[in-house]
């Protein structure tokens, strides 16, 4: 009869295992593997607490204590589930699942495990994989895909062996050669991700179809501002681009593309640094604030950026000046990947001489009727007044933001001031920058986005194609500087049509931004992946912010080294419990007082040897008779699961008085 410790077994052929026991520990490293991948995720009380339940498991499997029930359990851990979907908000459903999961790991690791649980666990620890790489898959994620690939690989060799014998023990000759064939298997599927990484073909498809499809109809990006040809103005709800970054104290951030310099009658263009425009100085106090921007494919060449970018990286640039950037032409319709620093101010000082004149050039005798208008409103104003006076006249309430209705004949400027009164953003910016160069003010217009949606789960703004604006610059001669105006007198509707995205459709453009970030490369994007692999295994630290209850509370309490230190410690100390516990227990002082009292006869049990197969090897007649009492009463109460009444303990006490009376040797 094999014993209930599990302990190895001495036989001809070396030292052997039982596999269930293998098969535990190589689940616990497993289970230790999705903790620290996803520590920095979940709370404080839930790490430890599934810290503490693992070193219990991990000691109920070796040792001779009873599994808890299963009603127990479940109870706990409806009550455990029960105080984390509490806490569950739009900014911390991730986080909660990464809790959820552990938690079942260790419900998993407590049961008496059949190889159907051993499967699940590992199903479980896919699932923590997929909850992570919805936040980061970069840096340690790669080492723990490999860590667990590998274990995952061997528990499902070792439980398909415990399905077909759950008596087996493994040899250590036997183990080598399953960690063999763990790394064989997993090192063969090596080459078939690799070759469906850099040998599929690229795809700029979502993973969902819904991406982009919520909202109203609204102007889509152009490159000029041509009145009288609003065929662009349509229903286009596409994204356009996604900006990784914290998110703003403010609503409705500008994003700036082009910047529009040249009026030509009837359409505003950019002169595209032709007319050597040049770079601008940042203002010392205006906040710099850095944005990772994944830009959809089917753009038109332009690079957008919060408020007023200085710098691109990560893509070839041309740089227009005045804070507007283009890329190669190679790279136009692609999915671009780039970083870009800015600084948030409505003011914009250039680093050079502005020649003014440029940025006040009409056709000659354009609209006579509007020149004197204009002239009319501003007698005796200085420039800041002339603004102001524009301003107001265009926020009149005579003035309508309106899709619908637009003028579009050859004088639609002239049709939308004085008759139809009703327009897009290009109408009342086009309207304000020739105003302003009529009254004298140099003015251009800048063409971007204008506000979008912060996706918390992620950390990215979501703007799209219905988010395109025009807004209006005029120059500050006394400061020198451009200052932005916002001539549209609904402009705050461009954003608040995308306010009522619920929880699930936030969620799946998170997926869908995971999905642009590791599966839609481009060939550029895997080169450089492959470059850098070596890097990142050398360096493997996630770029995971911390959640608002996560583990950098503890500070630097729970590093890697401090952690292990600590499990350590725990375990030492549940160790001397279990065993002290065992020893109070009434069965097990029997066994104990009974294998000492043998001992003292001369006799000593092997570890892996039953009491009966112990008793064979007594060649002493009168102490095997005086033994055999003993043995058939206690199998048949420890052994059967039959209860140990008082009066049958105290015959097996008086039992083991007189075999200790019967010795013969010291020993």
């Amino acid at each position: 009869m094999c014993s209930r410790t599990m302990a190895p077994r001495i036989t001809s052929t070396g030292t052997s295992f039982p596999l269930k026991s293998v098969l535990n520990f190589a689940v616990a490293i497993f289970a230790i593997l999705v903790f620290f991948m996803g520590r920095e995720l979940i709370g404080a009380l839930y790490a430890w607490g599934f810290l503490g339940l693992l070193a219990v498991a991990f000691f109920i499997d070796h040792s001779a204590l009873p599994h808890p029930s299963r009603i127990l359990i479940n109870l706990t851990t409806v009550a455990a589930l029960v105080a984390i979907f509490v806490r569950v908000r739009f900014n911390f459903l991730i986080e909660a699942l990464m809790e959820s999961i552990l938690l079942m790991v260790a419900v998993k690791m407590l049961e008496d495990k059949h190889p159907r649980d051993y499967v699940q666990i590992v199903l479980l620890g896919v699932a923590s994989l997929l909850c992570y790489s919805m936040l980061s898959a970069e840096k340690d994620f790669i080492v723990y895909c490999f860590g667990m690939g590998l274990t995952s690989t061997l528990i499902l060799l070792l439980s398909t062996w415990l399905d077909k014998d759950p008596r087996a023990f493994v040899s250590v000759r036997e183990l080598r050669q399953l960690f063999t064939r763990t790394g064989v298997i997993f090192l063969a599927m090596l080459p078939l991700c690799l070759l469906l990484f850099f040998g599929l073909p690229r795809i700029n498809s979502p993973i969902f179809g819904t991406r982009g499809r919520y909202g109203i109809a609204a102007t889509g990006f152009s490159e000029q501002v041509q009145l009288g040809d609003v065929s662009h103005i349509q229903s286009n709800n596409k994204l356009a681009f996604r900006a990784k970054m914290a998110p703003l104290n403010y609503n409705d951030p500008y994003w700036r593309g082009m910047v529009l310099d040249i009026f030509e009658g009837r359409v505003w263009v950019s002169s595209r640094n032709t007319l050597g425009r040049g770079n601008f100085i940042p203002e010392a106090d205006a906040p710099r604030i850095e944005q990772e921007i994944v830009l959809e494919a089917g753009n038109r060449g332009v690079l957008f950026a919060l408020d007023q970018p200085f710098a691109i990286l990560g893509v070839d640039t041309i740089l227009d000046g005045d804070g507007a950037f283009r890329y190669r032409s190679r790279n136009v319709g692609r999915r671009l990947r780039y970083k870009a620093m800015s600084v948030v101010s409505s003011q914009m000082r250039p680093a050079f001489t502005v020649d003014t004149r440029r940025y006040l050039t009409l056709p000659v005798g354009f609209i006579p009727r509007l020149r004197s208008l204009v002239e009319n409103m501003i007698q005796g104003m200085n420039n800041r007044e002339k603004v102001s006076a524009v301003m107001g006249f265009l926020s009149s309430s005579e003035f309508l933001y309106s899709l619908e209705g637009l003028p579009n004949t050859g004088n639609a400027l002239e049709q939308f001031i004085f008759v139809n009164k009703r327009g897009n953003c290009e109408y009342f910016a086009a309207a304000m920058g020739v105003m302003l160069r009529m009254a004298g003010v140099p003015a251009r217009l800048v063409a971007g986005y204008r506000g979008g949606v912060y996706n918390e789960a992620g950390g990215y703004y979501m703007v799209q194609e219905q988010n395109a604006h025009v807004w209006v610059e005029a120059w500050d001669s006394e400061k020198k500087v451009w200052v932005r105006h916002e001539p549209t007198p609904a402009g705050t509707v461009l954003s608040s049509a995308l306010s009522s995205y619920d929880t699930f459709s936030m969620y799946l453009d998170l997926l869908d931004y995971q999905w642009s970030k590791l599966i839609n490369y481009n060939w550029d994007t895997q080169i450089d992946l492959a470059r850098n692999l070596r890097d990142v295994l050398h360096n493997p630290r996630a770029s995971l912010p911390p959640t608002q209850d996560g583990f950098r509370r503890l500070g630097a309490a729970l590093s890697f080294p401090a952690t292990v230190l600590a499990v350590l410690a725990a375990c030492v100390a549940l160790f001397i419990l279990v065993h002290t516990l065992k020893k109070r227990r009434p069965e097990i002082v029997l066994l104990n007082d009974f294998l000492r009292a043998m001992r003292r006869n001369g006799y000593r049990r092997h570890e892996s040897e039953g009491l009966s197969e112990f008793l064979e090897r007594v060649d002493d007649a009168n102490l095997r008779i005086l033994a055999l009492p003993f043995v058939r009463n206690f199998e048949g109460c420890y052994y059967r699961d039959r209860p140990m009444d008082s009066e049958l303990h105290q015959k097996l006490r008086q039992r083991i008085k007189k075999i200790y009376r019967s010795r013969k040797v010291l020993y």
